[in-house]
């Protein structure tokens, strides 16, 4: 094990830095594009509402979606003159991601595992992608890493680490109203036992003396949220947390057509596919109702096809799932769609393929690292994460999108086995349940990850 020095004389950290915002910094100033691609178009569209006077509104479609988005890229147009102006936001955001992953890892393992997860952010090729979008992933995975930081650093300032994660958390959900269920996560990790589970009684004294820990996080969250949350429930149709979309999302994965994914290769993606696609399903709720009337009412109709098809809901779980850990992402689809002009073939092949393997390896190594590495409050936070992520794909669709807020958690468990591989291996052998837990899971995520990996690769067709 490395002398721990103080990540401020840490050369390695911040050449990872130095380096993870020159990579992001060179798409901009290569390939710096204004235009939109589909859910960008929509947050331009409703922050263009938000700057003509008319305050947050839905989509075209009926949906409603969180505010933090619309109104940051609103503001962006409003001082810059452009929305894309928030990919610059972006680049600070992501650069700092770099910071909070090092210290989430040094705090958990030693300097060493640290650097390798800084360089692994710094260089993944989806994150540095993303940077360059105007979608809400950087915003929300920042959030996200902050959050998890401060429950970590509760031993060390008490509640107020408690509270900056409740805060987090909060901003999170404004950004993305999947981080709504988060909070009871973050509690309970907040006041898991430091010697891990080893009896529910020891388990339910710990919870008695440190209560307050899971109380701040979830009051915290609370008071950012509660205002506009009141806000939207009495202007929206009823109650509602940030957005109203969870009944249009179960009407995509939930209808008489495949679950829908945007990916390259792997979904409707052109608009008149795309709509001759949903005119093989039921039609959607009137969407002219109040956003919240109508998603109640496509949460019902999603319900009662459920109920009429329970063997075809079955059946599309798996494929669900391996949507959502298609090795592939968006970057792929932004290289093949030919955005990126001028730069030649090989290294399109090249960039496709590191997106696979950068991917791959988070996924397959992380998830042996984490049931090897895997304790206390990170474990909690990093697994329940990712359980409550997959939960929601086996109800609704999944998209290579959606997992990108996950690999961050699990960089810092492959972190861990790269860094020392022989404790990994010992703990596994050391341990029946936890290496029944790899050999139980593993083989089934390699059958998933490998049932959409061709799409990326046309040649493969």
């Amino acid at each position: 094990m490395d002398t721990p020095i103080p990540f401020r004389k840490d050369r390695s950290l911040m050449a990872a830095m130095a380096v993870g915002l020159v990579l992001r910094l060179l798409p901009l100033a290569f390939f710096i594009q204004g235009n939109c691609v589909r859910d960008e178009c929509i947050y331009r569209s409703v922050a263009t509402g938000i700057l003509n006077g008319e305050g947050l509104g839905t989509t075209a479609k009926g949906w409603l979606p969180a505010p933090g988005f619309p109104y940051t890229i609103a503001a962006m147009k409003a001082v810059f003159g452009a929305f894309w102006a928030v990919k610059f936001v972006h680049v600070g955001l992501g650069v700092l991601s770099v910071y909070l992953i090092y210290r989430i890892t040094e705090h958990l393992f030693d300097n060493r595992t640290a650097r390798l997860s800084a360089w692994m952010f710094a260089l993944h090729p989806t994150l540095v992608y993303f940077t360059g979008t105007m979608w809400i992933e950087t915003f929300y995975i920042f959030f996200l890493l902050l959050a998890v930081l401060g429950v970590l650093r509760i031993p060390f300032v008490g509640l107020r680490g408690a509270v900056s994660s409740g805060i987090s958390l909060g901003l999170a959900t404004l950004y993305r109203g999947v981080a709504t269920y988060l909070p009871p996560i973050f509690a309970v990790a907040a006041m898991w036992p430091d010697e891990g589970f080893t009896t529910p009684g020891a388990l339910l004294r710990s919870f008695q003396a440190r209560w307050k820990r899971g109380a701040a996080i979830v009051l915290a969250w609370a008071v950012v949220v509660a205002p506009y949350s009141i806000h939207g429930s009495q202007k929206y149709g009823g109650f509602m947390i940030t957005d109203a979309t969870m009944g249009h999302v179960l009407f995509l994965g939930n209808n008489d057509f495949p679950p829908l994914t945007f990916d390259y290769g792997n979904g409707m993606l052109t608009g008149p596919l795309y709509a001759d696609y949903l005119r093989t399903g039921r039609r959607p709720c009137d969407r002219n109702e109040l956003p919240v009337i109508s998603s109640k009412c496509e949460v019902e109709t999603a319900v009662q096809w459920i109920q009429d098809n329970p063997s075809e809901f079955i059946d599309r779980i798996p494929m669900r799932v391996a949507q959502l850990v298609n090795p592939n992402s968006f970057f792929t689809r932004h290289i093949r769609w030919g955005y990126w002009e001028g730069i030649p073939w090989w290294f399109k092949e090249f960039l496709a393929i590191s997106v696979v393997l950068s991917s791959s390896l988070v996924m397959v190594g992380g998830t042996v690292a984490a049931f090897a590495r895997g304790r206390g409050a990170y474990a909690i936070m990093a697994s329940g994460t990712v359980l409550y992520t997959v939960a929601t794909t086996c109800l609704m669709y999944g998209m290579t999108r959606f997992r990108l807020p996950l690999e961050p958690l699990w960089m810092v468990f492959l972190a861990s086995l790269l860094a020392d591989p022989r404790a990994c291996v010992s703990v596994l052998k050391q341990s029946g349940p936890r290496l029944a837990g790899v050999l139980l899971t593993l083989p089934p995520l390699l059958v998933l990850m490998s049932w959409y990996v061709r799409t990326g690769f046309p040649m493969f067709w």
